[in-house]
């Protein structure tokens, strides 16, 4: 089978789905034995894969890469669209020449969608985001949210015809597979038999052994990972922190992020702010800490933090937002805490969250291994390969 992928910021290092789709191929490059090319913006670093194919945004919206980044995720328009379109056709991009045109990209989805309709080629949609799209704003606490929404709606009935027109529909989830059959579906039982879940394929350095099993002993190292935003809760955490006052450190690996210089001046004594580590190094960097921290306000998708903590083995501190409970549910070293509420309830529900993995922090038992092992299936890059086989046979 030959598939053109399609994602704009495939090369670029924006956040983890690039990274997921970026694994979605070599698969079934790899394992599948298929011809996977890729369909994206240029402006990444060239990371040597085969079959890429690199479209120039307009120079409308490309004076530096926030901008365009800016433009993809909150202002997607038709004249967007249209100049993407004859960027890809003037680039030789022929879709007629693919038997399925597959887009694990929200931002890209309608771009797809008007390739597969031209050629009259299947589409197969992978979708990584709450629908419809909005943006939270209590969680990001960005005054324009509410405008910003406003132009969004405007964007719901093209998302909906190219969910409406795709062959299947994944989510990367089941909570956001069910919300896109909320928004697109129209009740039939055809209709709602479209709609999947394809959880995403976890790097083999995520399935290796813990380096060193929870501490049950001495002071405690906790580990905030993401980006340093309200949206994520790293205030809500450095303000639980200094409530409680625990004998532990706390450790962040912060992406960029509004709130860097809050974090900054809170760091010293017992908060570091640790430096940024490449992605294999993440596994090492987890498995040195006990507790893990994800008090993300947001509707996550997934939460692949609290994922790989999980498969890690650590104590996974979380809030209860979106996918989250779908991550941590069953899992015996999980401690959830409320923070969809004003800040001052937000913060003490954190509190009391992490004072309970503290006191109650312990490695897994041999038979809750044991037990791990059917939710760590679901993420086996050959469970990806099976059920996207399954998924491209309709």
């Amino acid at each position: 089978m030959r598939i053109l992928l399609v994602s704009f910021f495939y090369e670029h290092d924006h956040g983890g789905a690039e990274m997921v789709a970026r694994e979605a191929a070599a698969l079934l490059r790899r394992c599948a034995g298929w011809e996977v090319e890729v369909l994206c913006l240029a402006g990444g670093p060239d990371r040597g894969e085969p079959g890429m194919r690199r479209i120039t945004p307009p120079r409308w919206c490309s004076q530096n890469a926030q901008t365009l980044k800016r433009t993809i995720l909150f202002l997607p328009n038709r004249m967007l669209d249209r100049s993407l379109i004859r960027a890809a056709q003037n680039a030789g991009v022929r879709p007629e020449n693919y038997d399925a045109i597959f887009c694990p990209d929200m931002n890209a989805l309608v771009f797809a969608h008007a390739l597969a309709e031209t050629a009259d080629k299947p589409l197969f949609t992978w979708c990584h985001e709450v629908v419809p799209k909005r943006m939270d704003a209590d969680a990001t606490r960005a005054t324009l949210a509410p405008f910003i929404n406003i132009w969004l709606r405007g964007r719901d009935a093209p998302w909906k015809k190219a969910l409406a027109a795709s062959a299947r529909v994944a989510g990367v989830s089941n909570f956001i597979t069910e919300r896109c059959r909320a928004f697109a579906g129209d009740g039939t039982v055809e209709s709602d038999e479209k709609f999947t879940t394809l959880y995403q394929p976890v790097e083999d350095y995520f399935l290796q052994p813990p380096s060193r099993p929870v501490a049950t002993d001495g002071p405690a190292k906790v580990l905030f990972y993401g980006r340093l935003s309200a949206e994520k809760g790293i205030d809500l955490l450095l303000a639980a922190w200094r409530k409680l006052k625990p004998d532990a450190t706390l450790s962040i690996l912060g992406m960029d992020g509004p709130l860097r210089a809050e974090v900054e001046r809170a760091t010293g004594g017992d908060i570091h702010l640790l430096h940024h580590v490449a992605h294999v190094d993440v596994p090492k960097l987890i498995s040195q800490h006990d507790i893990v921290v994800c008090p993300s306000r947001v509707e996550e998708s997934l939460c692949r933090t609290a994922l790989e903590a999980r498969l890690l083995e650590r104590v996974v501190v979380a809030s209860q937002s979106g996918a989250i409970p779908e991550v941590v549910n069953g899992y015996p070293l999980a401690h959830s805490a409320d923070i969809r509420t004003d800040d001052a309830t937000a913060t003490q529900n954190l509190t009391e969250a992490i004072k309970a993995a503290l006191a109650e922090r312990r490695p897994l038992t041999d038979e809750e291994r044991e037990a791990e092992k059917s939710f760590r299936e679901k993420f086996l890059p050959e469970t990806f390969v099976h059920q996207f086989r399954l998924l491209t046979e309709v």
